[in-house]
């Protein structure tokens, strides 16, 4: 079996994380720091270890969705002591990990796993796997506007692929004025977003890319996943039917 899959599998990191861990030289096969990914491993008889940590066959895996809110980092730990999503999560086995990632301020539906092929499958863009958001933006975006968003628009990492939006409401909220700290009243326009990509930030700079500043945003579905009535900081447990079709 190749080396990062054996890791991948057993629980510890997504395929992606460890072929960058084992580049950086963080894992030994029988003691020996190996830096290309593909090395061949026997599962029965090598002795594996990541960061130090004798490497297990996985027992069980585990599935489960958050409701993150603004304000965690979407990482297992931070060298500056912030908050992580991980400190969310009471009673679980360290073993597992996000999926993907939601920036810091960005609410929502956030996977977590100890399977690394299922997390693989979800992150990879050659599933195109639907991502559902809401985005309440400054001001209103005229049509133009939306439809370069549907075309695709040229953003830190490239151009983007078409997405689906939808305007769903405009109302006048409390914004901050740009010379103080008081609020005054603007116009919030608030959109369902659907991409199947996951770019650093994307809808950020989609709407920044149009001239207009995401104030809030949520992710609401993956593919036919959604937060239901979780509360905001709660998570639950996928049900064996929601797994299945994730997988498909």
């Amino acid at each position: 079996m190749r080396l990062e899959k054996y890791i991948a599998t057993s629980g510890i990191a997504s395929r992606r994380a460890v072929k960058r861990a084992i580049r950086e030289g963080r894992v030994t096969v029988n003691g020996t720091e190996i830096f290309i990914p593909g090395h061949p491993i026997d599962v029965e008889r090598d002795c594996i270890e990541f960061e130090g940590k004798r490497v297990e066959p996985l027992t069980e895996r585990i599935y489960l969705m958050l409701n993150k809110p603004a304000g965690y980092l979407t990482t297992r730990r931070d060298e500056r002591g912030r908050p992580t999503v991980m400190d969310l999560l009471t009673d679980l086995p360290k073993s597992i990990y996000p999926v993907g990632r939601l920036d810091l301020e960005t609410e929502g539906l956030l996977l977590f796993t100890n399977d690394g092929n299922f997390a693989n499958r979800m992150m990879h863009p050659s599933h195109e796997i639907d991502k559902t958001y809401l985005a309440w933006v400054n001001g209103v975006p005229s049509q133009r506007a939306l439809e370069r968003l549907r075309n695709g628009v040229a953003i830190h990492g490239g151009k983007t692929a078409p997405a689906k939006i939808k305007q769903l409401d405009v109302k006048a909220a409390p914004m901050p004025s740009a010379n103080s700290n008081k609020r005054k009243n603007g116009i919030v326009a608030k959109l369902r977003v659907i991409i199947h990509e996951g770019k650093k930030r994307q809808v950020r700079l989609m709407f920044k890319a149009v001239g207009h500043r995401v104030i809030r945003l949520k992710r609401t579905h993956i593919g036919e996943l959604g937060l239901g009535n979780l509360p905001q900081g709660q998570y639950r447990f996928l049900t064996p039917t929601e797994i299945a079709k994730l997988q498909v």
